[in-house]
C-alpha cells in the first residue's frame, strides 16, 4: 500500500510553513460531505464568453471532482484543530437552525424567513465565517491583525469599520466560493468576497462605501459579544439567488434574461490579487 503524500505550504492563518491538513469550507457538519465538482472562475468566464451562453447553461463536466466535499489544504493541523473546536459547533447550530426554518417553509414561496435562535453564541459564528474567508483568500486578505483575532478565541479586536458581513439563504442555479473581487458601481469601488452554498451564503465587504446598501442581512454585530456570551438571536434572513459567477449578483434568471443588457452585465467584476 502506497503511503499517502503529505502536503506542505504556508498556513493561511498562522502564516508558518508547515504540513497542511484538508479543511472543509464550509464545515463538513453543514451539508458538505458529498462529492462536488470544482470549476475555476477563469474557466467559467472563458466558457461563458466562448460559447455565448449564460452561466447556468454551461456544461461544467470538465471540472475536477472532489470526493470529500468542498475545501482545500489551507491550514496547518494546529490552526485547523483549534478553530474547528472553538467555532464550528456554534456555527453549525446557526446554519442548521436556518435550514430547519427552510424545511418548515417547504414549497411555500418566500422572500425571507424570520427565525429566533435561543441561547446561541454569536462571536464563534462570526469567527468561523471569517476563518472561511481567510481560507479562500491567501495572506489574511492583507490584514495581519486577523491572525491574532482568529487564533485568540476571546479576542474582540475586530475592525467593524473595515469589514461588513452579510448573510442570506442560498438559492439559484449556481454555488459560489469566490475570493476577493473588485467591482465598479455607481456607489464607487466595491471590494467583496463570497461563500454561498446550500443552505446559507455569506458575503464579506471590505471598506464598503457608507452609502452602499448590500443585499442580505448584516451580522457584523455578532462581533460585539464576548466568546462565552449567549443570546437569543432574532434574524430576518432574505433568500437570494446566485445565477452568475460574480459575488454580490443576486438577480433572478428572469431579471438577467429579461433585460437587453443582461449578458453584458454578467462580466462587470474583476478579480483582485
Amino acid at each position: 500500500m502506497s503511503r499517502k503524500q503529505k502536503t506542505y505550504g504556508i498556513c493561511r492563518l498562522c502564516g508558518e510553513n508547515k504540513e497542511l491538513t484538508f479543511e472543509h469550507v464550509p464545515p463538513e457538519t453543514v451539508f458538505n460531505k458529498g462529492a462536488v465538482r470544482n470549476v475555476s472562475l477563469d474557466a467559467i468566464i472563458k466558457d461563458t464568453m466562448k460559447e455565448n451562453k449564460l452561466p447556468w447553461e454551461i456544461n461544467y463536466g470538465k471540472g475536477k471532482i472532489q470526493q470529500r466535499g468542498r475545501g482545500g489544504f489551507y491550514l496547518c493541523g494546529d490552526c485547523n484543530s483549534c478553530t474547528g473546536q472553538w467555532y464550528v459547533p456554534e456555527y453549525s447550530r446557526f446554519v442548521h437552525a436556518i435550514q430547519g426554518a427552510m424545511r418548515q417553509a417547504g414549497e411555500q414561496k418566500y422572500e425571507s424567513l424570520g427565525l429566533r435562535i435561543k441561547s446561541i453564541r454569536p462571536l464563534p459564528i462570526l469567527k468561523q465565517v471569517m476563518t472561511m474567508f481567510c481560507d479562500i483568500n491567501s495572506g489574511l486578505m492583507g490584514d495581519d491583525s486577523l491572525k491574532d483575532y482568529l487564533l485568540d478565541k476571546t479576542s474582540r479586536s475586530f475592525n467593524r469599520d473595515r469589514y461588513h458581513l452579510y448573510a442570506h439563504i442560498h438559492a439559484g442555479a449556481l454555488e459560489r466560493m469566490n475570493g476577493i473581487m473588485v467591482q465598479s458601481t455607481n456607489f464607487g469601488i466595491i471590494t467583496l468576497s463570497e461563500i454561498s452554498t446550500y443552505p446559507v451564503g455569506f458575503t464579506l465587504y471590505i471598506d464598503k462605501p457608507k452609502n452602499y446598501k448590500p443585499e442580505g442581512v448584516e451580522i457584523t454585530s455578532f462581533s460585539e459579544w464576548d466568546y462565552g456570551d449567549e443570546s437569543d438571536v432574532q434574524i430576518i434572513i432574505p433568500k437570494l439567488e446566485c445565477n452568475t459567477i460574480f459575488s454580490g449578483d443576486y438577480r433572478t434568471k428572469g431579471e438577467i434574461t429579461g433585460s437587453a443588457d443582461g449578458k453584458a452585465q454578467i462580466g462587470e467584476a474583476t478579480t483582485k490579487g
